[in-house]
């Protein structure tokens, strides 16, 4: 075994783990400042710091001590931008997700079927904590069907065909499960949805919608995106429209982590 014997070795064995990260949930407003503050409190060179004002909202690629990041964060605030010090532990991993083809909702819970049809797994509706949709470019021009969805929780209505632009768009799903965390991806374009039985229709689009009508309806204790709330209360087609597939999952990741900040404000704190 090497013995410590200098100076140095003595504080890198005590010295803080990095283990925390600087979440950013807004955008700054004046990206020279924003730059000369992580420049200020991380030791950036200015070259990555503007690198990140311009990929805010986002998580900042740093490892940090606890320490550093709160006061990061703490900076950055001081600006008027949102911003949290997170566990590095706390971060979901969007990069593997578990990707869904088939899939059925029940009073049961969510279930996740097999190429037999076969359940694979069931989430329970209490351990779905979050669902974030967007409409993301298709991979191939899309033509969906003008036939109107049949809407079994809420009042008529169409996910089809909104726009010219949304009909080369098509929405895309990224849900967490707790207990423990499990990260699913859906595309509306590659899901099998016999489980909707007589409510299937010829579009994807419109199935994927009646399927999202279902997680919504039985998911109460979910956290949805606004994007998500916007595109299943039918507002603005620019509120749940993404450039593209990766811009949707930095956003999701960025609002999983503020659903977590926001909670943990509203928990008892310990003694």
């Amino acid at each position: 075994m090497r013995e410590i014997n200098s100076d140095k070795d003595r504080s890198e064995t005590t010295s803080p783990a990095a283990e925390s990260r600087v979440a950013v949930f807004s955008r700054c407003g004046d990206v020279d400042r924003f730059t000369e503050t992580l420049v200020a409190t991380l030791g950036l060179n200015r070259i990555d710091a503007r690198i990140h004002a311009a990929h805010v909202p986002g998580v900042l690629p740093e490892q940090l001590t606890q320490e550093q990041a709160e006061k990061a964060a703490v900076a950055v605030t001081k600006l008027g931008v949102s911003a949290a010090a997170v566990p590095a532990a706390d971060i979901p991993n969007f990069d593997h997700p578990i990707v869904v083809h088939h899939a059925a909702c029940s009073a049961d819970g969510l279930e996740i079927l097999g190429l037999t049809g076969a359940r694979t797994s069931l989430i329970q509706w209490p351990n779905v904590e979050f669902v974030s949709v967007g409409y993301v470019p298709l991979e191939t021009a899309h033509h969906s069907s003008a036939e109107p969805l049949v809407v079994v929780h809420s009042s008529p209505h169409t996910f089809d065909d909104v726009s010219e632009y949304v009909g080369l768009s098509g929405p895309a799903c990224w849900i967490i499960a707790n207990d423990p965390q499990r990260i699913y991806f859906l595309n509306h374009n590659r899901m099998n949805y016999d489980y909707l039985g007589p409510r299937k229709a010829g579009s994807a689009t419109a199935n994927f919608g009646e399927f999202l009508i279902d997680v919504a309806h039985f998911a109460t204790d979910a956290f949805l995106t606004p994007a998500t709330h916007t595109l299943l209360n039918q507002g603005s087609v620019d509120g749940y429209t993404f450039s593209t597939a990766e811009q949707l999952k930095q956003s999701s990741l960025v609002q999983f982590l503020l659903h977590r900040v926001i909670e943990s404000e509203h928990l008892p704190k310990r003694q």
